[in-house]
């Protein structure tokens, strides 16, 4: 049965036998000042400090250590990480890891932020030290914001990664996309029984994305091989277009203005004028 990441369930107290209240003491490291040191010494382990070895370790990074170094961005390495956290026994995992899900449980279970998870991880003979507790919470935050399963109080942002975390839904056979996609495709894919993943963009994200969609489907009208499919693919690009124009503060029509005003100054292209050169 597919799910949306945003459908909340409840989370049980240990994570496929794994007690989330063992061992979950972690050495001060979080996850992207491993992984970008580790970028940074091509790979040398040697080079990593104890506590970034201590993080390294936690995660099994070492299984995918050539995919993270040759990941091309920090979103394509970060879904790499998720999707490798999934396919892992939750017994073979450190400390570090499993402070995440114990952030989320805690604030999903109890209640969000900082304080009511020093008051739980006390009462539940976690540590009785102040310093661990805040250990616990920098790691298992800190890590679970930067991978995007988070939010800033520790309550759950992507409810789909931790429902196959605890199911043991794997996502090794899945496809990866990484890309925007139209509104409705969650639901379509939702309809067909598949289980999928997705996030909300930041709105920084959000044109950065729209602007590479524009270029994916100007190359798909430029490969299309009859009228009909570079009628199919002017319409996708148009509806990009007036995605950004929204994003930039303008209606379709006011970017039409413009085109008008231009045009009437400029010209059009349906004289097919081509420019040879011009004498300087």
């Amino acid at each position: 049965m597919a799910s949306f990441t945003q459908e909340k369930f409840d989370m049980p107290g240990n994570l496929r036998g794994r007690n989330i209240h063992n061992k979950v003491i972690p050495m001060v490291c979080n996850l992207k000042n491993m992984i970008d040191k580790l970028v940074l010494v091509d790979g040398d382990v040697s080079q990593l400090k104890q506590w970034e070895t201590r993080s390294y370790a936690a995660y099994q990074i070492s299984k995918i250590k050539r995919e993270v170094m040759n990941a091309p961005t920090k979103d394509s390495r970060t879904n790499l990480v998720k999707q490798h956290i999934l396919n892992q026994n939750p017994n073979d995992l450190g400390a570090s890891c499993i402070d995440i899900y114990l952030v989320a449980y805690v604030a999903e279970s109890v209640k969000p932020g900082k304080q009511a998870f020093f008051e739980y991880v006390m009462s539940y003979g976690i540590t009785d030290k102040p310093n661990t507790a805040q250990a616990i919470w920098q790691v298992g935050k800190g890590d679970g914001t930067y991978l995007g399963v988070l939010n800033e109080d520790g309550s759950v942002r992507d409810w789909d990664f931790f429902r196959k975390w605890v199911n043991g839904l794997s996502m090794a056979n899945s496809k990866i996309y990484n890309k925007l996609v139209r509104d409705r495709i969650p639901e379509i894919i939702h309809q067909s029984g598949k289980l999928f993943y997705t996030r909300t963009l930041s709105q920084e994200e959000y044109i950065k994305e729209l602007k590479n969609k524009a270029f994916e489907e100007l190359n798909e009208y430029t490969q299309s091989a009859s009228n009909q499919e570079a009628a199919e693919e002017l319409a996708d690009l148009l509806e990009v277009m007036h995605s950004l124009a929204e994003v930039h503060g303008y209606t379709f029509d006011q970017i039409e203005e413009i085109r008008q005003r231009k045009s009437e100054v400029r010209g059009g292209f349906r004289e097919r004028v081509f420019l040879n050169d011009v004498e300087e």
